[in-house]
């Protein structure tokens, strides 16, 4: 919850806070190459944002073909 400003946690910040990347470098590539989907959409944009509303009711974020992770606000 730190790290939403205005709502909002870029998809970016969201994917290095739940440890599916080590920098923001890593997870801007990964979106870059296609290898990264929110709720079953894929991400083509490194600045696209997770809003409040939606990490309350939590999100799955595919990483690759194999890696899935559950993420919300507690």
């Amino acid at each position: 919850t730190d790290q939403l400003i205005d709502d909002q946690i870029g998809i970016l910040s969201a994917l290095v806070a739940a440890g599916l990347c080590k920098s923001n470098g890593e997870a801007r590539r990964l979106i870059q190459q296609g290898g990264i989907s929110v709720d079953g959409t894929k991400i083509s944009n490194p600045a696209d944002t997770l809003t409040k509303a939606s990490l309350t009711k939590g999100v799955v974020i595919k990483k690759g073909k194999k890696i899935f992770h559950r993420i919300s606000l507690s």
